[in-house]
């Protein structure tokens, strides 16, 4: 089975220098030091957790966290911060982190938390539609239990649509979560629609992404 791959947001150098010796043991991690890089990062691989320390040199953790949720990211948020305080810890949840851990912090409880996090995930990061299933932990696609080869980006952009069935996804948005800052050419999410829609075809499945003609691109719930 693949490794939890883990993105490790901190910007005290040490401090990333121990989280990712001791994570590292046991997932696959990536370590930044900014805002900016995490999304960036979190738009180009997919990624299981992120454990995000609120005080950041360009922008505020929280901002981050939201940014991600707000874009349907298919990833969890553990943070990390010194902020202890009861309305810190409400703001960071309310912002979209499953867990909250305060500095000073026991490395063998961190440990523990992100381990159970990541259990609870492998246990409930499975996306269907009909016969087509997706699991975000493995990062791998199915129809019927056969193998779908997709790129890496042809599995975010299908994550997200399967993660909220029956909202329209528009273009601008779509471009944001799949290249972050990165300008891709003007149809960069029409070919790649076309190219994930011959994927599916390829295996019986035609009409699993509907164009919304203005708007954007969406998958409807499921009906046999």
């Amino acid at each position: 089975m693949d490794r939890a791959r883990i993105l490790i947001v901190e910007d005290d150098i040490a401090l990333a220098r121990v989280l990712d010796d001791e994570l590292s043991q046991a997932y696959g991690t990536t370590v930044v030091a900014t805002g900016r890089a995490a999304l960036d990062a979190i738009a180009s691989e997919p990624v299981d957790l992120v454990v995000l320390d609120l005080n950041l040199p360009d922008m505020d953790g929280l901002d981050v966290a939201r940014s991600l949720s707000a874009e349907g990211a298919a990833v969890d948020v553990l943070m990390l911060t010194a902020r202890a305080d009861v309305a810190s810890r409400v703001a960071g949840l309310y912002a979209g982190a499953v867990d909250y851990v305060a500095k000073p912090f026991d490395m063998d409880e961190l440990l523990a938390r992100v381990h159970a996090q990541l259990r609870r995930r492998s246990e409930t990061s499975m996306l269907a539609w009909g016969p087509l299933e997706v699991s975000t932990h493995l990062q791998r696609c199915t129809v019927g239990g056969a193998n779908v080869a997709l790129s890496a980006s042809e599995l975010r952009l299908l994550t997200l649509l399967l993660t909220r069935q029956g909202r329209v996804h528009a273009r601008p948005e779509l471009e944001r979560t799949l290249y972050g800052d990165h300008s891709p050419a003007s149809n960069a999410v029409e070919v790649l629609v076309s190219r994930l829609r011959g994927r599916l075809a390829e295996h019986g499945l035609e009409h699993v992404i509907e164009t919304v003609r203005g708007l954007g691109y969406v998958v409807r719930p499921y009906r046999s």
